[in-house]
């Protein structure tokens, strides 16, 4: 797997892949990420990859990342009410 490129964002450090025919998107923001997968067949190149990754689209990988949170934090909250941690 190769790192090919980059989109820029204000937040998320976004890199994209190529492995196996396959562009590999991968979305961090803190300690959780994202990834999406798409044959490199579905898209003419890279660049166009990069605007598929629009605004609205920026903007639910957003929220997916706050629910993502919310769950860690109350599966944490279990975990310490169950192992007795202060």
């Amino acid at each position: 797997m190769r790192i090919i490129g980059t989109i820029d964002h204000p937040v998320f450090k976004i890199s994209i892949f190529s492995w196996n025919e396959k562009y590999i998107v991968k979305i961090e923001a803190g300690l959780f990420e994202q990834s999406y997968k798409f044959r490199q067949d579905d898209f003419k190149s890279a660049d166009e990859l990069k605007e598929f990754f629009d605004s609205t689209l920026l903007h639910d990988i957003n929220e997916t990342f706050r629910k993502m949170s919310g769950n860690a934090s109350e599966a944490a909250q279990r975990f310490t009410k169950r192992s007795g941690y202060v």
